[in-house]
């Protein structure tokens, strides 16, 4: 295991990896399901624990974007000494870290899942002076629709200081994504309730490479590999890997039938 890297999973076999990174404040139980679904069809799956994650919301303040991102390319270093290629995808702030993975490694392909590329609610563009007069934010459990599903294990708070580090994150990643060449797949809940679902919309349009595809979740809130259009999200995850990106829809935005 690589030194300082705090592994959740890593299994199954063959010369393809998939790397999967939870959200801010949450856990590996958000890509769980969709890593065991993948490591069953002959990909080795990777889930980390990101910095500041599973102990308590004080020890997530004292982190930094760099040292998630420190993790994540560690994490598909791992991973890319054990395949062939390696695919990287991620939840909210993970699809952020996977976004500048794959500016920063030759990643076979990237998938996004509700990534806050470009929030333009006012108080998300003020952190940088709020941060300094609120220590922490309100609630944020949730995510989920389906009352079926999986629980979402998350902090019940979380530092105010931490959404200005994923702020900056989304800024340095938006402003580069123009020069980002790796396969893309967009996976966005219409019924998100913490990431307008336009971001989706954004992303598509800023990043330079020509193989990209959006496809909406009709049903689903925020953590998709949990809610209600959870097999529909493994089913083109999986589609995704195995064409290299270069799915039908591949160049446009495109929700129908794979």
């Amino acid at each position: 295991m690589t030194k300082d890297l705090r592994i959740e999973l890593e299994k199954g076999r063959g010369p393809q990896g998939m790397l999967l990174l939870h959200g801010l404040t949450g856990t590996p139980g958000e890509v769980l399901p969709l890593a065991e679904y993948l490591s069953r069809r002959s990909v080795r799956v990777l889930v980390p624990w990101l910095p500041g994650h599973g102990t308590n919301p004080s020890d997530l303040a004292r982190t930094h974007w760099t040292d998630w991102a420190q993790t994540a390319l560690q994490a598909y270093d791992h991973l890319a000494r054990r395949c062939r290629k390696v695919f990287v995808g991620g939840l909210s702030m993970g699809a952020l870290l996977s976004l500048l993975v794959g500016l920063e490694r030759p990643t076979a392909g990237v998938v996004s899942m509700a990534a806050p590329i470009d929030i333009q609610d006012f108080r998300f563009r003020g952190l940088a002076f709020f941060r300094f007069f609120q220590w922490w934010t309100g609630q944020l459990r949730g995510g989920v629709r389906n009352p079926q599903g999986p629980v979402h294990v998350t902090y019940p708070t979380c530092p105010t200081s931490s959404l200005y580090e994923m702020k900056k994150l989304a800024d340095g990643v938006r402003a580069r994504l123009g020069s980002f060449s790796r396969p893309l797949l967009i996976l966005q809940g219409r019924r998100d309730s913490m990431v307008p679902p336009d971001n989706a919309e954004r992303l598509w349009a800023l990043a330079g490479t020509p193989h990209k595809s959006i496809h909406y979740l009709d049903r689903s809130d925020h953590v998709l590999p949990l809610d209600y259009d959870q097999a529909e999200v493994f089913h083109r995850v999986h589609r995704f890997l195995q064409t290299g990106g270069k799915a039908r829809g591949t160049g446009k935005r495109f929700n129908g039938p794979v």
